[in-house]
């Protein structure tokens, strides 16, 4: 945006340049109105460029919103699939124990 702002300070002043220049070697109304057309028709694009820069920002404020979302969603995500792996660790850290117990128990019975 500032770019586009500094173009329309620019022609402005270039089309400025060219109407003192055109007045000091004696121009006519009509090289008068085209150096005026012509700093209005830069001053329009300037102005053009400017809204597009605006929407363009506009768009990339938007889809860095949505890309916090996702990682806010990722995190989240993330967090459960740990919580349940913690589970299943403690799961079958269980089942080893209680394997280990039967193990045992079935050596006891062998001996006797």
């Amino acid at each position: 945006m500032n770019q586009t702002i500094g173009y329309k300070k620019l022609s402005l002043l270039g089309s400025a340049l060219l109407c003192a220049a055109l007045l000091g070697g004696c121009a006519s109304t009509s090289d008068l109105s085209k150096a005026q057309a012509t700093a209005d028709q830069a001053s329009q694009k300037a102005d053009q460029a400017d809204a597009t820069a605006n929407a363009a920002k506009a768009t990339a404020d938007q889809a860095s919103q949505k890309a916090d979302q996702a990682n806010a969603t990722a995190d989240a995500a993330k967090s459960t699939a740990d919580a349940a792996k913690a589970e299943a660790d403690k799961a079958m850290q269980e089942v080893n124990q209680l394997a280990e117990k039967i193990d045992r128990m079935f050596k006891k019975t062998m001996q006797k």
